[in-house]
């Protein structure tokens, strides 16, 4: 099932008349690994699909070794 929202109604993207995000299932197994190692292997990660920005994926913490990562200062607003 795709969820379908738009960010301006919600009042998250002011300003941003046209501004639609939504997520969908992938029936894709995907995995990513970094230096010989595994970092994430999920069957139940979704894509986001956001106005002007390249679709991401998402994955279940529980699919993603975190012990192999580290903490940043970075993030999304």
């Amino acid at each position: 099932m795709t969820q379908v929202f738009n960010a301006y109604a919600v009042g998250a993207a002011k300003g941003i008349e046209e501004h639609v995000a939504f997520l969908e299932p992938t029936p894709k197994r995907i995995r990513a690994m970094f230096a010989g190692e595994t970092i994430v292997d999920s069957r139940n990660a979704v894509i986001m699909y956001e106005t002007r920005h390249q679709p991401v994926y998402y994955f279940p913490l529980s699919d993603v070794r975190m012990d192999l990562l580290e903490e940043t200062a970075h993030g999304t607003h």
